[in-house]
């Protein structure tokens, strides 16, 4: 592999790593959320609806946020492994190990260069980025609808 390549790939893994901060604020809320979820029914007289409604949209989009930092920190690890590996990385060998794991269907690309693989790497990322802001936008929003009435 050459010098830029793994540039770009520990350059990625450090990008990436910052998923788990974005992970780190979505779990408060997820937690909040499904706790509210959870001690709807045993409440004496219940919330409105919309406040139960966007306590189950947060806690979707928090789910969703779980899967993605997930998706963020395996590749995380896995640019920076390949980055600091003492030989260059033969990526149709990483590409087959995926494929049993079941982490990659065959109809991928084989042999992407590095350039695309941390391209969906950060797709993934931007993914999880935006689980948290509909995380946020749910919460506010049924916050707010429940405050003005």
């Amino acid at each position: 592999m050459s010098a830029p390549a793994r540039d770009v790939l520990v350059c990625a893994a450090a990008l990436l790593d910052q998923g788990r901060t974005l992970d780190r604020l979505s779990r408060p809320l997820t937690a909040a959320a499904l706790i509210a979820v959870l001690i709807t029914p045993a409440m004496p007289q219940q919330p409105p609806g919309i406040l139960l409604a966007s306590a189950i949209a947060v806690a979707i989009a928090g789910l969703v946020e779980t899967y993605f930092a997930i998706r963020v920190g395996f590749d995380a690890a896995l640019f920076r492994h390949l980055a600091t590996a003492s030989e260059a990385p033969d990526f149709s060998v990483v590409d087959g190990a995926l494929r049993r794991l079941g982490l990659m269907r065959g109809a991928h690309v084989v042999d992407r260069p590095a350039d695309g693989r941390v391209g969906g790497a950060m797709r993934l990322l931007r993914l999880q980025a935006l689980a948290l802001a509909a995380q946020i936008l749910c919460a506010i929003a049924g916050a707010s609808i429940a405050w003005m009435r």
